[in-house]
């Protein structure tokens, strides 16, 4: 009888938990290497002062691979910082114009498609519990002024 409630209750439990262990896992590695490209972007963003429209497209190419990226995904802003340190008012960033020394740089995105961890775990069926892949970088450019 001990041989059937191993059977019946241990080995199903042992399996539920193996796949959600997997789920969670490809949840994480995906999450972190959109976060790892978005800061990259960011990253020469800061250094250079621009993001041109190739740069968006290499972005879209990469992130494509994870999931359903498009160009209304990415929410691109630039603003400046007040006198006492903290972020000022974020505008649109327009690709491929030159922002200065100091200015700030800010990138954000989310994916279309839901993340199977997030299809395993949350019962809801309201949008706000779902778990989407989503980062945000933000900088402070650090180009030379004499780069222009």
């Amino acid at each position: 009888m001990n041989k059937i409630y191993a059977f019946l209750i241990i080995i199903p439990l042992i399996a539920v938990l193996f796949f959600k262990t997997l789920t969670f896992y490809e949840y994480d590695t995906k999450q972190r290497y959109v976060k790892n490209t978005v800061d990259s972007v960011a990253h020469k963003v800061m250094i250079t002062g621009v993001m041109t429209v190739s740069d968006r497209e290499e972005l879209l190419e990469k992130l494509g691979r994870l999931g359903t990226f498009r160009a209304n995904n990415i929410s691109i802003k630039c603003g400046t910082i007040e006198p006492d340190g903290t972020v000022g008012r974020l505008g649109s960033y327009a690709l491929g114009s030159v922002l200065d020394r100091g200015e700030i740089f800010s990138i954000y995105v989310e994916s279309e498609n839901e993340s199977i961890f997030s299809k395993t775990e949350v019962n809801s069926h309201n949008e706000e519990n779902k778990l989407h892949y989503r980062a945000k970088a933000t900088c402070r450019v650090e180009k030379n002024s004499s780069e222009d």
